[in-house]
């Protein structure tokens, strides 16, 4: 199936050389995620929204990030440039971090953010994984909504501080109705598509949990594509119910990985 968040950009990726163990579809939408989460954190330090704990944040996401890919550059002939886009988001944001407001680590990590998060999100559409055929096709959708769960946090900060790109507000409602499409589809199956039922009862609980959570944080969003003003707290409550729906999905991902 043709996901919403196809790459519309790619970044020069290199063929995968015939001995290098490729990365996986997990490793892959998890940089995807952190890229997110990273713009997320600088954004949220920009507002001053609980400022130590998403300094925190962007300390630890960038680690990771920095660790994936350096383990990424080992196992496969990807594209320099995206390696030094990765080198120069994380060294910009914590830069932010360490209280340097200054515009140019801005200006390169909106910059850079959306082009990179796609790259990840391309590579893992042949990526391996340990899932049958059967469930592949569930197991990437869930992927796909473990990047987006952080995608919603960049977009309504963005958003409330007006650094948002032109036309965001229409790419937010895409996203959006993604998402609760994407849900529905998860828990009922779409043959046609590829997508099975949530296969033991476990997945479908958590699926549960998720969408408890998504009636919270779907008014929200949609009234921010919808151009209302947003309250800085409300995007503090979007944050807190993005980073628990990703908890969930993580769940998810562990379930079908142990199928």
């Amino acid at each position: 199936m043709k996901l919403l968040l196809a790459v519309s950009l790619m970044l020069g990726l290199g063929l995968r050389s015939a001995d290098a163990e490729p990365a996986t579809v997990r490793v892959l939408a998890d940089q995807a995620v952190l890229v997110h989460r990273v713009t997320k954190s600088v954004c949220m330090v920009l507002i001053g929204a609980e400022t130590p704990v998403h300094v925190q944040d962007i300390s630890h996401s960038t680690e990771q990030l920095v660790r994936l890919s350096h383990d990424l550059d080992t196992r496969a002939d990807v594209s320099k440039a995206l390696l030094a886009d990765v080198d120069t988001l994380t060294k910009s944001a914590r830069q932010i971090a360490a209280g340097d407001l200054h515009t140019v680590p801005l200006t390169l990590i909106l910059r850079i953010n959306p082009d990179l998060a796609d790259a990840f999100d391309q590579m893992k559409v042949d990526a391996p994984s340990t899932i049958s055929a059967k469930n592949r096709g569930s197991f990437m959708l869930v992927q796909d909504l473990r990047v987006v769960s952080q995608a919603f946090q960049r977009d309504l900060c963005l958003a409330l501080t007006g650094l948002a790109p032109d036309g965001a507000n229409e790419v937010l409602a895409r996203k959006i109705a993604f998402f609760a499409v994407s849900m529905d589809r998860l828990v009922t199956g779409r043959a046609k598509d590829g997508l099975v039922a949530a296969p033991n009862i476990h997945i479908k609980i958590t699926l549960g949990k998720v969408a408890g959570k998504w009636k919270t944080l779907e008014p929200i969003l949609s009234a921010a594509a919808a151009g209302q003003p947003i309250d800085p707290r409300d995007a503090q409550l979007a944050s807190v119910l993005g980073d628990a729906i990703l908890k969930n999905l993580d769940d998810i991902t562990d379930r079908f990985l142990a199928l």
